[in-house]
């Protein structure tokens, strides 16, 4: 009988110092994610001396947020939430997890599944909006594994889930709540990873995904909120898109606005980006610029509706 196997794919993070500099070289060898001209050579030559040059002032920031990631345990902890979710449901389904430029890897996940006896495998990526650098990337990459290791092994890909009811609702909830709490006129920011712009010139769908996931879950809070969008984590040298998410909190500044929520999108878990990059970068940003109540709403990471959000998402394909 055929059996089917779930590969949930994430980016990955540094588990310890030493791991900070091989992430970072992993991230920007890869040119799915940062495209650059001259080909492989070029691209490890450029993630060795960005890793080198960016090293100390990345092991610091993961230092102040507790020394690494702590994006394995909890996307350990998600992908045990689908399980058990789907075996509720009836559905006898081995989950791995595959990061892609940390351990474990594609090979490893993989590995797992042919375990497992599957022959058909799903990856579930855990970006909501698809990019040519994310779940291209880890597409990319389970399907030059498979290609190698197990060949007669189908593969299906839920390419993008950024309008998904049940993680739109899942959105909404986390602002509500976060709201309940919140000054009234407060203005909500959402902050989502930045792309470079080379991706996106080459017809990338993530900016437009992202602008319908803000207007999906807009939809579902109260009328009268003043929503803005800035993007984040954009690393120089490369263009990325705008606005940075701390040129939002300065134009709203500006504007008199001396309280903001935060609104991490794109991101279904705390990481660097959130713990160091919204909660500690961009509160000092904000009141370097006037803005003194600084909130952001929780990340989905583990919380219970996680396991019925992603079996939604995945169960269609079963």
């Amino acid at each position: 009988m055929s059996r089917t196997g779930i590969i949930v794919a994430q980016m990955g993070g540094p588990g310890s110092q030493e791991e900070v500099e091989p992430f970072i070289r992993a991230i920007f060898e890869d040119p799915d994610l940062v495209p650059i001209p001259g080909g492989p050579a070029v691209s490890k030559a450029f993630g060795w001396a960005v890793a080198k040059a960016r090293g100390p002032f990345a092991r610091r920031n993961y230092r102040l947020i507790g020394g690494g990631s702590p994006i394995l345990d909890i996307t350990n902890a998600q992908a045990d939430l689908l399980r058990a979710e789907l075996a509720q449901r009836g559905h006898d389904v081995p989950v791995a997890v595959a990061m892609r430029y940390t351990q474990p890897d594609t090979e490893a996940a993989v590995h797992a599944m042919l375990m497992a006896g599957v022959d058909r495998i799903v990856m579930l990526p855990l970006y909501p909006q698809y990019s040519f650098a994310t779940t291209g990337s880890s597409e990319a990459e389970l399907r030059r594994v498979v290609g190698r290791v197990a060949p007669g092994v189908d593969i299906d890909v839920i390419r993008t889930w950024h309008d998904h009811p049940g993680y739109v609702e899942f959105q909404a909830k986390l602002i509500r709540e976060a709201l309940d709490d919140t000054p009234a006129g407060t203005p909500i920011v959402f902050s989502a990873h930045g792309l470079p712009v080379r991706v996106v010139e080459r017809g990338d769908p993530y900016p437009m995904e992202t602008q319908a996931t803000v207007n999906a879950v807009i939809a579902q809070l109260p009328d009268g909120i003043e929503i803005r969008l800035g993007y984040q984590s954009r690393t120089r040298p490369i263009k990325w898109i705008g606005p940075g998410t701390e040129e939002v909190l300065a134009d709203l500044a500006s504007e008199g606005h001396t309280s903001v929520l935060m609104v991490p999108l794109s991101f279904v878990s705390d990481h660097i980006e959130t713990l160091y990059e919204v909660d500690m970068l961009f509160r000092d940003k904000a009141a370097d610029v006037g803005i003194t109540d600084y909130r952001r709403t929780e990340m989905m990471n583990d919380r219970p509706e996680v396991g019925p959000m992603l079996a939604d998402v995945v169960e269609v394909v079963l």
